[in-house]
């Protein structure tokens, strides 16, 4: 009798399956979407009906699947999914019942987004009577009792995408969901997930554990929480629970890269390690604080912390700080770019002062302050103690100010932005004494290619715009430089002529130098440099020009005079002319010889900056390029200016173009 039963419940059930593949599905799924309705509140519809599919695993397949989002929701639907199936319960199809085991989302793209007063279109409710569709059942207002809804056990989704979206003016997180598993045997039962998440452009997170519960989630309370997987070739573990009474996390990871969290939390982060971080997330009172206990990577480590939350006039605002007491620059190395392909436009050249805008966000936050203390920073030419960096951001005020002890001196920068107006007024200082320019090279990004090469810099400037670029073409102040003894590398200087390369060391592969000093004064936008004295162990040269803030194109006026008479015949003066990504041309102007020096007796600079370096600690180019207008009284008439559809209009009026012969006769 057993083997009979065996054999006759299979069969039955098959046929119960191919008698369901041959009737009308409809009335089945305008009972299941009625069965969401009163569950949810939510419309469930579908582009393509109901189909039953018969196979070694029955199930019905609909297409085109999407449930409606709240009504303050930025789109119709909550959920799409491009192909939607439900797998019958084997087990009940032999006793006769029709029950769904496991439901497969494919395509899915779910939006969970949060509004301006903190609801989640995750809370669904069933709807009060006589506010839904069917107009007969007015029978009350108050709600309905929760319709037992069949639970399926098993959900599934492959190739779905989630969007998390925090509010209006905040970027939504966008994660890619190539698959994962939901699993609880309950709504109230905790919930068993196995799922792999990838940040656009970041690495695959995987992770299993309990996951709260459904129910949890959908109040916003997902409960207690214990996952842990594999990151970026690490592994990390997140455990604590979400609640009434708050949020508490606690978060461990290590790992070969620390820079895998780039994309997930939306910030240029370096790459480097082995990483170890041990960090908290926490809700404290109307806020929401993330701290880092410890992040090390490599021989680098750093503490500090995060703090969310919504002032009282409704601003979203964050306040980080950091402590970093060691940072070795060689642990750290900038994220690779993704290559442009070959058949793509040409990338434009990079410009040495980006157009930034005077402001800051992280995580759509228009209120930002960051600050952040250096103990040390090793791996530079010098070392770098005592340093400090403090960012305000909010839309009534912009600062960001600098300070560090570089090597034997010291640095500090000051940037602060006034709103007030129409464009605004930006004011930059800084000031740079005995610096290493190898290092500050590093620091900024830029490779000047200068060794050994240190610099005292006073940098004053205000101009009016929004951004950077628009600040600069209006800016006016000046640049004081100074540069003691170091080298320069030769590349730069191949399209020079051969006479003036021969004068500067000949076949050297640095071209050395004593000293640099010269200052800018900036009108309008245009730093003219009027007094520039070089001074190299061939020759000393004094010249000027001018740089187009605006459009960074410079074109300079270089007059040289040898150290030694068997090079008098190659100290020809030069003209250069070149720019940001653009190439360098020169040209020799012997005529420019006759034009500046005045008659009678003419003054030596060879021996006026050795006379100038006999002072004990002075730079002598900076104490001689005061004096340079006296020594060479027609060198400012014969220095370049801007052409006249580019020339700013606060050039001061008093430069004419060059050439013009000095007024002074011999």
């Amino acid at each position: 009798m057993t083997w009979i039963l065996a054999a006759v419940i299979p069969i039955a059930a098959i046929a119960g399956v191919a008698w369901l593949a041959t009737r009308d599905l409809s009335h089945y799924q305008a009972r299941l979407a009625d069965q969401v309705r009163k569950a949810t509140g939510r419309e469930l519809a579908a582009k393509v009906p109901l189909s039953v599919q018969i196979g070694t695993e029955p199930a019905m397949v609909a297409e085109g699947v999407t449930l409606s989002n709240a009504a303050w929701g930025t789109r119709p639907e909550m959920v799409r999914v491009r192909k939607l199936t439900l797998y019958f319960d084997p087990f009940s199809l032999f006793l006769g019942e029709l029950k769904i085991g496991r439901l497969v989302l494919e395509g899915a793209d779910i939006l969970v987004e949060q509004n301006d007063i903190g609801d989640i279109n995750l809370e669904m409710l069933p709807p009060p009577d006589g506010s839904g569709p069917h107009a007969g059942e007015n029978r009350s207002l108050r709600l309905r009792a929760a319709p037992v809804f069949p639970w399926i056990p098993t959900v599934e989704l492959r190739d779905s995408v989630l969007t998390v979206g925090e509010g209006p003016g905040r970027p939504s997180v966008v994660l890619e969901v190539p698959r994962a598993s939901l699993r609880a045997p309950a709504g109230n039962q905790p919930l068993q997930i196995d799922a792999r998440l990838v940040a656009p452009q970041g690495a695959p997170l995987d992770l299993t554990g309990t996951a709260g519960t459904f129910d949890g989630w959908m109040r916003s309370l997902p409960g207690n929480i214990d996952v842990q997987g594999s990151f970026g070739g690490g592994k990390i573990a997140i455990k604590g629970g979400i609640g009434v009474k708050g949020t508490n996390l606690q978060i461990n990871s290590e790992g070969p890269d620390v820079s895998v969290f780039g994309p997930y939390l939306r910030l240029p982060v370096p790459a480097g390690g082995p990483y170890a971080l041990n960090a908290k997330a926490a809700t404290q009172r109307s806020s929401f604080k993330v701290e880092v206990a410890s992040l090390k990577v490599a021989s680098s480590e750093l503490s500090g912390d995060a703090l969310f939350r919504i002032d009282r006039k409704g601003v979203a605002t964050v306040a980080v700080n950091a402590d970093v007491s060691r940072l070795d620059v060689n642990d750290l190395r900038a994220t690779p770019v993704s290559p442009t392909p070959a058949s793509g436009p040409t990338p434009a050249q990079p410009r040495l002062v980006p157009t930034m805008p005077f402001s800051a966000t992280w995580l759509g936050r228009s209120a930002l302050t960051v600050s952040a203390r250096f103990g040390e920073i090793s791996g530079l030419g010098s070392r770098v103690q005592n340093g400090s960096v403090s960012l305000t951001s909010s839309e009534s005020r912009f600062a960001l100010r600098a300070a560090a002890t570089v090597g034997a001196g010291s640095a500090s920068f000051d940037l602060a932005y006034d709103p007030t107006g129409r464009i605004g007024q930006a004011t930059l200082t800084a000031n740079l004494t005995r610096v290493p320019l190898a290092d500050l090279s590093t620091l900024l990004g830029l490779n000047l290619g200068l060794q050994d090469a240190v610099a005292d810099i006073d940098l004053r400037l205000r101009g009016g715009g929004r951004t950077t670029r628009d600040a600069l073409n209006t800016a006016n102040g000046s640049i004081d430089l100074a540069i003691a003894k170091g080298g320069w590398p030769r590349d730069p200087l191949a399209s020079w002529p051969s006479d003036t390369q021969r004068l500067l060391g000949g076949n050297d592969p640095r071209v050395a130098f004593n000293c640099i000093a010269g200052r800018f004064e900036v009108t309008s936008g245009v730093a003219w440099l009027r007094r520039l004295v070089v001074d190299t162990p061939r020759a000393t040269m004094v010249g000027g020009g001018y740089v187009q803030l605006r459009s960074e194109g410079w074109e300079f006026l270089l007059v040289p005079e040898a150290r030694d008479p068997q090079y008098a015949t190659l100290a020809t003066p030069l003209r250069l002319k070149g720019g940001s990504g653009r190439p360098t041309a020169s040209m020799l102007d012997p005529n420019v010889s006759k034009l500046i020096l005045p008659g009678g007796t003419v003054p030596s600079l060879v021996s006026q900056v050795n006379l100038a370096a006999r002072q004990a600690g002075a730079n002598p180019c900076a104490a001689l390029a005061p004096r340079v207008d006296g020594l060479r009284p027609g060198l400012r008439a014969q220095l370049p200016v801007p052409t006249p559809e580019r020339q700013r209009a606060g050039r001061p009026p008093s430069h004419t173009p060059a050439p013009q012969r000095s007024q002074t006769r011999p």
